[in-house]
């Protein structure tokens, strides 16, 4: 019979090598995000290397249990040429797929802040986006990395095989003996993958919020790999009730449900204008190099909440935020999750019931992220993309229509509908590959940022908008909410934290209004709220915000898994599992060095969380993100 010591000894050599390549990407990804992670030291980024290693068992078990098995059969025909291709074949390609995953992450990271999770697929294959357009740029704006990358799988194939060349078959006598070590070996194999694969033998298998147990939230993505978010996150489809208060408890601590308005209802026009990636730092409320003039000007005469805490780190996410008061506290977008068709309260369906016409507007492809099929759910009249549009001569080459006479299109069609209605209109030529027309380039300043000149460009567009939209009978009726979808990368130590990477502008302008400042923190989730508070809404309904148009106030929370953020006015709260693990005074304490987590307990902030969660998740699987629907029960 064969001798299985040699067979065994080099699988086990391919297996740590996998283990090294891990290791080395974890430090690839530190090394590519740095900015990200200036403050971490020698001994806590040894600590996330050592830990990270229960985190790559997982991916390294799961990835490769075929090739294990396959590779640890005791027979002879394990060194026939067929059976050697073939097994090395299912080894190099299911390693470099796993592996190309941590190397889109070193590029990805800067905007998500959070390793990639399963629902990239459906934005690549799911036709959500011109994946195929825009591979090229991304390829072009990334090539280095995808230098390192082709470079890293010819070394790893390399040195596959030369571990491959040194086995040797070698025969040994057959004895019950050796059958039984040869078998003992197998199940050996067999059940140290299962473990890898369940994260070691505690009684649940591992899960993205175990990560908590090891690092500091901040570096949670350090410590992860991208494999391990992506696959763990494909299976978290389904929310599970959570009871964390009673039923008397909850409805004493929290409830979505807003009172009436008792006022006379104002029948303005709305028009709710998200800015792609316009990050408070680009403004003059970011106390930065303000990149926005025309912004700049609107703010003085507007309400303005310079600090505005965003909801999410992407578009997709943004926008039901916006319009729906629709947090996302799911690994998978809201858009994409098993509840996208879930009964929803917007301001388009609200306002319907007032007589408003409602249409939104984005100059994308249509089907770009699924915002027309939002759009109707949502309950709006129509959506007007590039296809209504109906003029690529305009059409910037990968996402849409570029700002600036989308948004003047936008003016002719609002011109166009009976008042009073409701329009939102979201930008995109300050998206990633953050270009300008051919006949604007120079003209605004890039900073030290990629985004920089496509932001000025943008908010040029607004100006133009805003100078064509004054001269229009509807306008001194209408009310303008004005934000972003989320921010952008930044390398400042600030605006790259777990508070500044959330920060955006909101405010509210309407010709005539008394213009003022009001600093407490707010969310998007909250201009829901206020617009129907300022129009005096005059029925009950459904939001997870809160009207920033009132004195009460209430913690913004936004996910960053596998955590949740509470911010109240100066203070930042990490919870994990339901419990607070983080506590910093931002307003002090910026750059969030010292954890005061210790010196107070925060029970009313810890039970509101709890309160809110419950109530958002509960609600969301049961189908009752609706006042009227809930009643009806």
């Amino acid at each position: 019979m064969t001798s299985y010591q040699s067979q065994i000894i080099h699988l086990l050599k391919q297996i740590a090598f996998i283990f090294l390549l891990y290791a080395i990407c974890r430090l690839l990804f530190f090394a590519f995000n740095y900015s990200a992670f200036q403050d971490l030291g020698f001994g806590e980024l040894v600590s996330l290397m050592f830990f990270g290693l229960k985190f790559d068992a997982f991916s390294i078990s799961a990835t490769n249990a075929l090739y294990i098995l396959l590779c640890s059969l005791p027979f002879k025909f394990y060194y026939s040429k067929w059976y050697q291709k073939t097994t090395s074949i299912i080894f190099i390609v299911t390693n470099s797929i796993a592996l190309s995953l941590n190397f889109i992450d070193f590029a990805y990271f800067p905007f998500t802040k959070k390793r990639t999770t399963f629902e990239v697929s459906q934005m690549v294959f799911g036709g959500q986006t011109e994946f195929t357009k825009l591979l090229p740029h991304f390829i072009l704006q990334y090539w280095y990395i995808l230098l390192v990358f082709v470079i890293f799988i010819w070394l790893f194939i390399k040195f596959h095989f030369k571990i491959r060349k040194t086995e040797q078959k070698e025969l040994v006598d057959f004895s019950i003996k050796n059958l039984s070590i040869y078998s003992l070996i197998f199940l050996l194999l067999v059940t140290t993958t299962v473990l890898g694969i369940r994260g070691g033998l505690s009684e649940r298998p591992i899960v993205l919020l175990d990560a908590n147990n090891y690092a500091k939230p901040k570096y949670v993505s350090i410590l992860l790999n991208t494999p391990f978010s992506f696959l763990k996150s494909a299976d978290l489809n389904q929310l599970e009730p959570l009871h964390l208060l009673s039923q008397e408890q909850l409805e004493k601590t929290y409830t979505p449900i807003h009172a009436p308005d008792t006022g006379e209802f104002k029948r303005l026009n709305v028009c709710v204008i998200i800015l792609e990636s316009f990050s408070k730092e680009f403004t003059a409320i970011g106390k930065r190099v303000s990149y926005t003039p025309f912004l700049d000007s609107l703010m003085s005469k507007s309400l303005v909440f310079p600090n505005a805490i965003a909801n999410d780190k992407t578009s997709i996410n943004g926008i039901p935020a916006v319009i729906a008061s629709m947090p996302c506290y799911l690994e998978n977008h809201y858009l994409n999750s098993l509840y996208c068709n879930n009964n929803l309260q917007t301001l388009p369906n609200l306002l319907r019931e007032k007589g408003y016409h409602s249409v939104f507007f984005h100059g994308g492809t249509n089907g770009t992220l699924n915002f027309n099929s939002f759009a109707e759910l949502a309950g709006y009249d129509k959506y007007y993309g590039r296809t209504e549009y109906n003029n690529d001569k305009d059409y910037d080459g990968q996402w849409g229509i570029w700002d600036e006479p989308f948004l003047q299109k936008s003016v002719q069609e609002i011109s166009s509908l009976k008042q009073p209605f409701f329009t939102s209109i979201f930008t995109l030529s300050s998206h990633n590959p953050y270009k300008v027309p051919e006949k604007y380039r120079g003209k605004f300043p890039k900073g030290n940022y990629e985004i920089t000149e496509s932001i000025g460009y943008a908010d040029y567009a607004l100006k133009q908008f805003f100078k064509n939209a004054s001269k229009q009978i509807w306008f001194k009726n209408t009310l303008f909410v004005i934000t972003s979808d989320h921010s952008s990368i930044s390398n400042d130590h600030f605006y790259s934290n777990t508070v500044g990477q959330y920060s955006i502008p909101i405010l509210i302008y309407k010709q005539g209004m008394t213009a003022s400042i009001d600093e407490k923190t707010v969310q998007q989730i909250d201009i829901l709220p206020t617009v129907l508070d300022y129009l005096n809404f005059d029925k009950p309904y459904y939001s997870l915000g809160k009207s920033m148009l009132s004195n009460s106030k209430q913690p913004c929370i936004y996910y960053m898994s596998p955590n949740y953020c509470a911010i109240t006015d100066s203070l930042l709260y990490v919870l994990s599992d339901f419990k607070l693990i983080e506590k910093y005074n931002f307003k002090k304490d910026s750059l969030l060095k010292n954890n005061l987590i210790k010196t107070q307990k925060d029970l009313e902030v810890l039970n509101f969380c709890k309160a809110y969660i419950q109530n958002y998740t509960n609600d969301l699987i049961d189908n009752k993100v609706n006042y009227i629907h809930k009643t009806k029960k």
